[in-house]
């Protein structure tokens, strides 16, 4: 009669034996391999090359890129010499703020009418944010079409009204305002994502008091709304500057800067520089300056992030 043996279990049998592979797999070796790899593209990728751009912005430089000398500020007085320079910075700084006040505004203004409508939410919030999930060529081409001469949807709306032939994309005066009407139908829906978060910080409660004692909500919304959304406004601010100033495809694509420079911005004019004109040396010299105010900007928004100093009158 043949007995069975019961087979020991793990915890009968011992531990298993530990080998080396499996110790360091079990140790902080493999966090620190898996933290490696993207540690080194950042450094490939973003560090090394901005180090180098801002180094190269005090050398020469000739049109394939090789150092001839070192030029120390030439490069920072060559740009600011160009009037085309002034120009592009005039249109950067009127195009960034119409662009981020008129974005914001409307996002707001989003977020206060869709807070607290689920089921509306549901339904709308495909239809406002499909321009953001679309690339910006393909955006730019639509506007492309809508604003052409003869053919164009808003030059057709246009003439109903009475002015015919209409080159919104040809005049100095209309060229600019048509990318700044672009940039706020890509971006209003998504920063109104944002904003419509920074509503849900605020407990339900609340908004119910606020509704009853403030009918009209201008109180309310200056006292209690704004400041409790400050960090995300600050938030949605630095993120739309950002945008804003890195503009190059609508421009590329609609306008190529002109007509006259009316709508070259500061994106455009360094790609100019660099891969029009092979002016190297100051392309790097813009491309440090326009490090440099992104990243003030940046830190300035983190310091008051982090202080909490917005202060509604």
């Amino acid at each position: 009669m043949s007995t069975l043996v019961k087979p020991l279990t793990p915890s009968a049998q011992g531990p298993a034996p530990a080998g080396p592979w499996r110790a360091w797999l079990a140790g902080p070796g493999v966090r620190y391999l898996l933290l490696l790899l993207p540690a080194l593209m950042v450094v490939a990728f973003v560090v090394y090359p901005t180090v180098a751009t801002v180094i190269h912005s005090f050398y020469r430089l000739d049109p394939v890129g090789r150092v001839t000398g070192f030029a120390g500020v030439a490069n920072y007085r060559m740009l600011f010499a160009e009037p085309v320079f002034l120009q592009v910075l005039r249109n950067t700084a009127i195009y960034a703020v119409a662009s981020v006040v008129l974005s914001i505004a409307l996002a707001f203004g989003m977020a206060m009418l869709l807070s607290g409508k689920v089921f509306v939410n549901r339904l709308l919030l495909l239809g406002i944010f499909s321009p953001t999930v679309m690339p910006t060529i393909a955006a730019a081409n639509i506007w492309l079409y809508f604003l052409a001469p003869q053919l164009g949807l808003f030059t057709h709306l246009l003439g109903d009204f009475g002015i015919k032939n209409a080159n919104l994309l040809g005049e100095p005066n209309t060229a600019l305002g048509a990318l700044v009407a672009l940039f706020v139908w890509k971006y209003a829906p998504y920063f109104t994502l944002f904003l419509m978060a920074g509503l849900q910080a605020i407990p339900q409660n609340v908004r119910d008091a606020l509704r009853t004692e403030d009918p009209h909500g201008w109180h309310s919304l200056r006292k209690v709304v704004l400041p409790i959304m400050a960090p995300m406004l600050a938030f949605v601010i630095t993120l739309a500057v950002i945008y804003a100033m890195e503009t190059v495809d609508p421009v590329y694509v609609m306008t190529q800067g002109g007509p006259a420079n009316g709508t070259n911005l500061v994106m455009f004019y360094l790609y100019q520089l660099g891969f029009s004109y092979y002016s190297w040396g100051p392309a790097a010299a813009l491309s440090g300056l326009l490090l440099g105010g992104l990243s003030s900007l940046s830190a300035l928004s983190l310091i008051a992030l982090e202080r909490r100093s917005f202060h509604w009158a």
